[in-house]
């Protein structure tokens, strides 16, 4: 079933897109936001974004939650465990909330801007990533960098059950070096790994829940083709799926069905469209597609009845 959203001259940049039970609803949010995740308390979602923003909803109201900075916020990650959330954005930014989302705790992780953060299964180690290599662990409040990394880190997912991760890069650093576009870390000896190289800047990544694979998203940066393909840890398999003109920078696996939601951003105005997909491993199906909002973000909730999908008018493949 498809959904289409057109609402040009819109002064809303934002929109939440809910799709459950074969219905898509979308609701405006004022501000540009780039990701959320799922409240651990009450399975409500936190927003951040730009300016500092954090806003929780809470059934039909959205709620301010007070950050501490002004930076823009690109990334957030809430500890299984304890119900912490980490957030990360410009200029080093962190900020870390308790599991009410209160008590803001801000500080800087050197001063280039950080793009993702992801604790691993058990809560007790989180990875962050951002531009020009910039990838640390923060444990108990410590953190500590990893080297390795040339260009910018975009996305991390970990293995589940395991101290394993994956973390997507741009295919070039600075003046088009090449650079490895994939990377494995290993919590245990604390090494990264680099995975492979290509032409494609591989975005969004996401495992299987019972992490025999992931499925790495992201578009050829020549030829502006979409990239999808499968991993096992060690390499990349790609898939064909259609690509032309199509900016794959989200996934999420369903956790109870082999269904995954892939969500499509723009490289530049009327170059693209913000895509809905579902994807059970043979066939594409488009749910939602709008050419005035484009996708940052995806994710399925716990039960996997519902999927939730956020964009901005202001999302390109480059800013996600």
């Amino acid at each position: 079933m498809l959904f289409e959203v057109t609402l040009r001259g819109c002064a809303l940049p934002s929109i939440l897109l809910h799709y459950a039970n074969e219905r898509a609803q979308t609701r405006h949010v004022q501000g540009v936001f780039r990701s959320f995740a799922w409240s651990p308390v009450d399975e409500g979602l936190i927003l951040v974004g730009d300016g500092g923003r954090v806003v929780k909803l809470e059934e039909e109201r959205f709620i301010n939650i007070m950050s501490g900075t002004c930076q823009n916020l690109r990334g957030i990650s809430v500890n299984g465990t304890n119900g912490t959330i980490l957030i990360v954005g410009n200029a080093g930014t962190v900020v870390q909330l308790d599991d009410g989302a209160n008590t803001a705790r801000v500080s800087r992780l050197g001063s280039h801007n950080l793009r993702s953060a992801s604790w691993n299964p058990s809560g007790t180690l989180a990875l962050i990533a951002g531009n020009e290599g910039t990838l640390s662990t923060l444990s108990q409040e410590t953190t500590q960098a990893i080297e390795g990394g040339r260009a910018n880190f975009r996305h991390i997912a970990w293995q589940p059950n395991t101290h394993f991760a994956l973390v997507t890069s741009n295919c070039f650093a600075e003046e088009f070096i090449p650079s490895p576009n994939l990377f494995s870390y290993a919590a245990e000896s604390k090494t990264l790994s680099p995975l492979n190289e290509g032409r494609a800047d591989l975005i969004g990544v996401d495992w299987r829940p019972d992490g025999t694979a992931a499925i790495v998203v992201g578009s050829d940066v020549i030829w502006h083709n979409g990239f999808v393909a499968m991993s096992d840890g060690r390499s990349l398999s790609p898939i064909e799926l259609p690509s032309k003109r199509v900016y794959p920078v989200a996934v999420s696996y369903n956790p109870r069905k082999q269904v995954v939601a892939i969500v499509t951003a723009t490289a530049q105005p009327d170059a693209g469209e913000g895509i809905l997909y579902l994807w059970n491993g043979k066939a594409l199906q488009i749910i939602f597609r709008s050419k005035e909002f484009f996708f940052s973000a995806v994710a399925w909730n716990k039960e996997g009845t519902e999927i939730v999908a956020l964009g901005s008018s202001a999302t390109r493949t480059f800013n996600c």
